[in-house]
C-alpha cells in the first residue's frame, strides 16, 4: 500500500465509525422513544427491552452503513479540497481516478463484512427476537404439489401441531383427507397424529373408506424447520437456508419469485456500500458541489433514501414478476452503478 493510500485510508476510518455510530445510536433512541409510550402502559421490564435493541445492531449496521461510508467519503474529500490536497495530488500526477480507488477498495471490504454480518449474525439474533415474543402462530399452511397441509395452531417450544388437516393427491385428484386433533413431531420428518379421522378418494372425488386412529406415525418429508422456514423473514434466514428452502419449492414444481427476490437481496443489500461511492462521489466533484459537513449529511441522508426508494421499487417489481428477481434484486445497484459510471466522465482527471 503507498503512502496516499494509508493517509487516505487514515482520514477516512475515523470520520467513518464516529458517524456509524451516531447513527445507529439515534435509530435505536428514536426507535426506543416511539415505544416507551407502549412500554409505560404495558409495564414492561426494561431489560428484556434493552437485549433486544442490543440483537438489532448488527441489522442496523447493515442498514445505516451505507450513509456511513458516503458522509465519511464526502468529509475526506471536503477536508483534502479545503486544503488544496485534491490539487497537490493532481500536480503530483495522480488522478481523481486514483483517489477514488482507497475508497472504492474500502465500500468492497465493508460491503464484504456487511454480507458476512447479514449472514451469519443477523439471522439467530432476528429469531432470538421473535422467540422472546410470540410462542404460537396460528393457521399453518404449507404446499407441495403432492399435498397440502393446514393446522390451527402450532406451538414452537413443544414442536406440536394442533387442528391439523392433511389433503394428500395424485395427479392433481384428490386422494386422501386426514384430520388430527394433534401432530407431534418424532425425527427424520416423521410426525405422530393423535386423535384423528383418515379418508380416501377415488378420482371422482367420492369417498370409498373412512377409518379413525388413536395414534398414527406418518413421514410428512417435513421437519418443524422447514415448516417455519416459509414463515420467517428473510432476514431471519442465512442465504444457504433460503436457498435450501428454494431448492425444496422448486422441486415440488413451484415457482417461488418472491423467495428468489430476497435471496438474491442477501447479495445485493451489502453491495449498497460499494455502489452508492460509485454515485456520491462523482456526484460531488462533477458538479463542484460543497462538501462542508452540514451539506455532507444532507446529501449522504437524501442519497441513500433515494437508494433505498429505488431498491424497494425494485425488490416490489420483482416479486409481482414484472422483473427478473436477480434485476429486482440489483435493480437500484445496477441504476445507481450506472449513472456514476456515466457522471465520472465529467470528472476531471
Amino acid at each position: 500500500m503507498k503512502i496516499m493510500d494509508r493517509y487516505i485510508t487514515r482520514e477516512f476510518i475515523k470520520p467513518f465509525f464516529i458517524s456509524l455510530l451516531i447513527f445507529i445510536f439515534l435509530y435505536l433512541l428514536i426507535q426506543f422513544l416511539e415505544e416507551s409510550g407502549d412500554i409505560l402502559k404495558e409495564k414492561q421490564k426494561l431489560y428484556p427491552l434493552f437485549k433486544n435493541y442490543l440483537f438489532q445492531i448488527p441489522s442496523v449496521f447493515v442498514q445505516l452503513s451505507p450513509i456511513a461510508i458516503l458522509l465519511s467519503s464526502l468529509f475526506v474529500l471536503g477536508t483534502f479540497s479545503r486544503y488544496n490536497e485534491t490539487i497537490a495530488f493532481q500536480v503530483a500526477g495522480i488522478s481523481l481516478y486514483r483517489i477514488f480507488l482507497p475508497f472504492l477498495l474500502f465500500g468492497f471490504l465493508l460491503s464484504g463484512i456487511s454480507f458476512l454480518v447479514n449472514d451469519r449474525i443477523v439471522p439467530p439474533l432476528s429469531l432470538k427476537i421473535e422467540s422472546s415474543g410470540e410462542k404460537k402462530l396460528s393457521e399453518i399452511t404449507f404446499h407441495t404439489k403432492e399435498k397440502m397441509l393446514y393446522a390451527e395452531l402450532f406451538d414452537r417450544e413443544k414442536g406440536v401441531l394442533f387442528g391439523l388437516q392433511i389433503l394428500s393427491y395424485s395427479d392433481g385428484a384428490l386422494q386422501k383427507i386426514i384430520n388430527a386433533k394433534s401432530a407431534l413431531y418424532s425425527d427424520k420428518e416423521v410426525w405422530i397424529l393423535k386423535n384423528g379421522i383418515s379418508r380416501q378418494f377415488n378420482r371422482q372425488g367420492r369417498r370409498i373408506s373412512q377409518s379413525e386412529f388413536n395414534s398414527l406415525k406418518i413421514d410428512l418429508k417435513l421437519s418443524p424447520e422447514t415448516l417455519l422456514t416459509g414463515y420467517r423473514k428473510a432476514e431471519q434466514l442465512s442465504f444457504n437456508e433460503l436457498l435450501f428452502y428454494l431448492r425444496r419449492l422448486k422441486k415440488d414444481g413451484l415457482y417461488p419469485a418472491v423467495q428468489l427476490v430476497d435471496l438474491h437481496s442477501k447479495t445485493a443489500v451489502p453491495f449498497i456500500n460499494l455502489f452508492v461511492l460509485f454515485l456520491g462521489l462523482p456526484f460531488l466533484l462533477s458538479f463542484h458541489l460543497p462538501a462542508n459537513r452540514f451539506f455532507g449529511i444532507g446529501f449522504s441522508i437524501i442519497v441513500c433514501f433515494l437508494y433505498y426508494w429505488i431498491f424497494s421499487l425494485g425488490i416490489a417489481l420483482g416479486k409481482e414478476r414484472l422483473l427478473y428477481p436477480f434485476l429486482g434484486a440489483w435493480f437500484a445497484n445496477f441504476f445507481f452503478g450506472t449513472i456514476g459510471i456515466f457522471l465520472l466522465a465529467f470528472v476531471k482527471k
